[in-house]
Formats: C-alpha cells, structure tokens, sequence
C-alpha cells in the first residue's frame, strides 16, 4: 500500500497536513507513506508560495520525512514536475491533486486521487484565483454587509453540527483503505471532532520548536509566562480577505470582553503581519481596547525566516483570541494552560477553539 500526502502552503498548513500524514502513519503501520511538496519547486506557482518562507518543516522542526520525488531518479522527477508545470493547474481553481496524480501515474505509480477534482461541477467550493482577482459575485457582495455578516453567522451556529461534519474531513483523514491513494491537505485538524487526539501525542513529539535564539524572545516568553497573557493573533495580510469580516463588524471586541469578564487583569498581546502592526495600533477601538489604559504589548521583530517564533511566543501564553488563521490555530493548540481560553469567530463555528465570539 502507497499513500501519498500533499503539503503546500504556509506554516500552520504544512503543520496540519503533516498530522495527516502522522494519522495515516498510525492507521498503516506497513504502509509505504510518503510527503509530496510538488507547489514549492513550481515556479509557476510561486506567486502563492512564496508569500510565506518555503518548506519550512524540516527547517524548524527537523521533520525528515520521506517525499515521494525520492523514488524517482531525477530525470524522472524532472518530468513530473515538467508534466505537473505545463497543466497550468494554479489557473484550474488551484486543482493540483487531478495533475500531480496524473503526473506521478504517468511516471509509474498507480495511485487513486481521493482529494477531489476541484474543476468538476459537482464540487462545489471555488477555491480562490490565487494569480487573478474577479469581480465578486452578489452573493459574496450582500455577505460583505453588516446585516448579511450576521445572517451568515447566525444560518451557520444553527446548521453547527453539519458544518463541523463537513469541514473536520473525519473520514478522509482517517483513511481506512487498503489501496494506493494520492490525498492530503484537507486542513481539517483544526476543526472539532477531528480526531486530533488520536495523534495528539505524535503531534507534540513532531512540532518542538527549537530554543530561543534572542534574547529579546527569550525575554517576552518568560513574561508571557508570568502575567495573563491573552494572545490577539490579528492576521491581516494574505487571509485579509478571509478574515475582514473580524474587523468590521465587531468580533475581536466581543472576544476582548469575553475575556476581560473571566480573566483577571489581562495583557493584551498583539500578533501580526508585519504591514499591519501600524494600522493595529491606530485603530483600537476595532480590538475594544484602550491602548492608555489597557495593559497592551506587540511583538513585531520576528520576520522573514524568523516568523515561526510568533507561533512560539503565542504558545506561552494564557489564553489567545485568533481568526481563521492555521497559524494563530497552532499558536492556540500549544497554549498548555489548563484553564486557557481560546476565541474563534462564531461566524466559524466548526473551528476547534473553548470559546467562538
């Protein structure tokens, strides 16, 4: 038996694809298991990978797992990824999973594609052009109002049970056949009921973060530590247009008074994009916060190759308040406070969190 397993994307994606990988590992203790990191050699493609820094689980966490180009010699690789590049898949609604399986069929492999032709009509999620901007839709623009925002909210708490069904992949991560698939990056580890706890474990062994190497981290960690420290992971950016709705129409001030009614005197601890750290800092009215009288930091050094050090910080804090962001998930996930309280927007119900605002 041969798995294969996508990985593309920024940090917290690599992550949850990777405990896909680590729960197949599990189910298929004889299985051959293998990464497949195709998206960061296409060029074509970069305009998407490289908003973020790369492959970066090996480089942080030391993870060596095996990847599928390494069955191949490399003028075998070449023309996979020659195959992979000329199917313009990244103007196909991002449908890699159709063209990197073909590809690595017509190579030699004989693999099943179990995560979905995203072309076909019958599926249904239109993933974002990630080289090209449309005009939106009326539908897209009445949900960009304060009135269809709370619509929107309201129709997905009600419909709670089938969207955390929907969104966990449950039994698509949890693949329990017995025959060669191509699958991954269904990102749905960070929903509730998604099984995490299965790997839980393995999880905590894979992702240890390395020790500080400044001390001006090293600083901010032992007095996260010592205060109750509530992480505002604020991620404008390249998810501005998934998140914009946090900023408009009042979550994150909902989320700062949920926590200021059960935690005792908190500081507020800003993690963000570097291009958005002055627009935080000139609107806190959107946080619900004073910056005059609150207890407010922000820690805006870590950049480039360094940024993963936010995801660390974050973990050495009490409590967090975090948007649809994978990373600020993780940043959560690691809170060891056994009392922690982590905020989710309610507008995203199915996301794993104690708390949606």
């Amino acid at each position: 038996m041969m798995i294969v397993v996508h990985i593309e994307s920024g940090l917290g994606n690599q992550m949850l694809s990777y405990v896909e990988y680590l729960v197949l590992k599990k189910l298929h203790p004889s299985a051959h298991i293998y990464l497949e990191t195709i998206t960061y050699d296409i060029p074509e493609a970069s305009e998407v990978i490289n908003q973020w820094n790369g492959y970066e689980l090996e480089r942080i966490f030391g993870i060596h797992a095996l990847n599928i180009k390494d069955v191949f010699s490399q003028q075998q690789w070449d023309k996979v990824l020659d195959e992979v590049r000329r199917s313009d898949f990244w103007d196909k609604n991002w449908n890699y999973p159709v063209y990197i399986t073909r590809a690595l069929n017509h190579a030699g492999l004989q693999l099943r594609n179990i995560r979905g032709d995203f072309e076909s009509p019958l599926y249904t999620t239109r993933h974002v052009n990630m080289k090209k901007t449309s005009k939106p839709s009326l539908k897209e623009r009445l949900k960009n109002t304060a009135l269809g925002n709370m619509l929107t909210k309201y129709y997905r708490y009600l419909n709670r049970d089938k969207r955390i069904a929907q969104f966990n992949h449950y039994h698509n991560i949890f693949y329990k056949g017995s025959d060669n698939v191509f699958t991954g990056q269904w990102l749905g580890m960070k929903m509730q009921q998604s099984g995490i706890e299965f790997v839980d474990q393995e999880i905590r062994q894979a992702f240890q973060f390395p020790d500080w190497n400044s001390q001006e981290n090293a600083d901010i960690a032992a007095y996260l530590q010592s205060v109750n420290s509530v992480a505002i992971h604020a991620r404008r950016g390249d998810l501005l247009g998934a998140n914009g709705y946090c900023y408009k129409y009042g979550y994150f001030s909902r989320a700062v008074r949920h926590m200021r009614r059960h935690v005792e005197n908190p500081v507020f601890v800003f993690f963000t994009d570097p291009g958005s750290v002055d627009w935080c800092k000139q609107n806190p009215k959107i946080f619900g916060l004073d910056f005059n009288k609150d207890k407010v930091l922000f820690v805006d050094w870590n950049k480039g190759y360094q940024s993963f050090r936010d995801m660390q910080l974050m973990a050495q804090c009490k409590h967090a308040i975090i948007t649809r962001s994978s990373f600020g998930w993780w940043g959560a996930y690691f809170i060891s406070n056994p009392g922690k309280i982590t905020i989710s927007p309610l507008d995203e119900i199915e996301i794993n969190t104690t708390c949606h605002c």
